[in-house]
């Protein structure tokens, strides 16, 4: 279990890092999709309205991970629990792209 809740420490790190690091200045170097815009499609591209969905979005995956993890390992089995969080990492990230089709 303790490999598990070192994943978990992990992924959560690396929402955070996501949210916290990425701004409009480096943006157009670390964001898929935006930085193989040309210049006049970047300039209609609402960036600001964008990292702020952005980051709310890999934050509330950040508090997502840890709590899931600790409701599933005192809900379930070692296994089992393990399986449910690897799931509820990726079910997030549709609505994530749904939502990243307005923009």
């Amino acid at each position: 279990m303790f490999i598990f809740f070192i994943s978990v420490i992990f992924v959560g790190l690396v929402y955070l890092a996501l949210a916290f690091l990425i701004n409009k200045d480096n943006a157009r170097y670390l964001l898929a999709g935006y930085n193989t815009m040309g210049e006049e499609e970047r300039k209609k591209f609402p960036i600001d309205n964008y990292l702020i969905f952005f980051k709310k979005f890999f934050y509330r995956m950040a508090i997502f991970t840890f709590i899931s993890s600790i409701i599933l390992y005192l809900s379930f089995e070692e296994e089992m629990a393990i399986m449910l969080w690897a799931i509820f990492q990726i079910v997030p990230y549709f609505y994530f792209i749904y939502k990243s089709l307005k923009y």
